[in-house]
């Protein structure tokens, strides 16, 4: 990275910490930053000063502090999948959402939520990956058949597939049992209402280990964005790698899907910001689209949960940001079909 995208990290890493502090402190139960300060400190052993309540105390540790951590996680992750997909496909219109990822994860979780008497995250999280592994194969197989490279094939083939199982999900619904429905639906709309460290226990170690092979193969998913022969001749195996990514990303957006619901837009706006403001070098914006797409996010949950009395949904309130700063980015880098 340049001393350019260099000052861009920073001031994205700034800009989340700053973020996770306004969390931290606003919410229906508000609280001083400089008792947050101050317990943050005390957390971890810098100061032994206690200056807050046991109650504030409760809130921060059981509440904020796994709902700021997930909610990071959640972003960082669809950021920095829907960057490594718009780099495999060379297509800055692909993102886990538009491939159907999503909506095969979310088939897969509904399916064990009503099938299943009892379950855990752990078969929430394998029945996610599977259903979306199928997803994304199927596109690809859909796209094939009908052209060997076109874009809008491949974007329409997503479309189709995540229609498919979007509309057996509504099935499953529909001869769900009530307090199945009620548990399907409100997941489906996208939630971290019930964030747990169970949920970041599973997630966290998933989305340190996916994220760090990704950032550390930068420059082959450079390679392999420029083109199938420059590929060929450094030695890389372009199928292979291919394969790999795509799991990886699919692995990483099925998992956090299993914990909070679908999500989009992250994985498709947040490539197009980094590259916009610095370029398009994956080494800078794997990272960058994992930071930004951590802050992001929780920017997006502290409007959800306190613009008005009642939380809403966190899906909704992408799709609402997400649609009109899409559309200007689109028009600002002029990208065309």
């Amino acid at each position: 990275m340049n001393a350019k995208q260099k000052m861009i990290t920073f001031v994205i890493f700034l800009t989340l910490i700053i973020v996770s502090l306004i969390s931290f402190s606003i919410g229906r139960y508000p609280i001083d930053l400089s008792i947050i300060g101050n317990w943050l400190f005390y957390k971890i052993g810098l100061t032994t000063t206690v200056l807050w309540s046991k109650q504030q105390d409760l809130i921060l540790t059981n509440i904020r502090l796994p709902r700021i951590v997930l909610v990071s996680l959640v972003g960082s992750s669809l950021a920095i999948s829907g960057t490594v997909l718009q780099s495999v496909f060379r297509n800055p219109l692909v993102s886990p959402f538009v491939l159907g990822i999503s909506s095969g994860a979310s088939f897969g979780v509904s399916l064990v939520i009503v099938f299943f008497q009892s379950y855990n995250i752990f078969i929430l999280q394998s029945s996610a990956f599977i259903f979306g592994i199928v997803s994304v194969l199927l596109v690809l197989l859909i796209s094939k058949l009908f052209s060997s490279g076109n874009t809008i094939i491949l974007i329409l083939s997503g479309v189709i597939i995540s229609s498919f199982f979007t509309s057996i999900v509504y099935l499953l619904q529909y001869f769900s049992e009530e307090q199945k429905l009620q548990a399907i639906l409100f997941w489906t709309f996208g939630s971290f209402s019930n964030s747990s460290l169970m949920d970041i226990a599973v997630v966290g170690p998933i989305n340190l280990i996916c994220a760090t092979a990704l950032v550390t193969q930068s420059w082959k998913i450079n390679v392999l964005s420029i083109g199938e022969q420059e590929s060929q001749v450094l030695g890389i195996d372009t199928n292979l790698f291919r394969i790999l990514l795509i799991g990886i990303t699919t692995l990483l957006t099925s998992s956090v899907t299993a914990v909070c619901g679908p999500i989009g837009w992250i994985g498709l706006l947040i490539p197009h910001i980094v590259r916009f403001i610095g370029g398009a070098n994956n080494a800078y914006v794997l990272v960058n689209s994992y930071l930004l797409g951590a802050a992001f996010l929780q920017l997006v949950d502290l409007i959800a949960r306190n613009i008005t009395s009642v939380e809403i949904p966190i899906g909704i309130v992408t799709a609402i940001i997400g649609l009109p700063f899409f559309m200007f980015i689109l028009y600002k880098s002029k990208y065309s079909l």
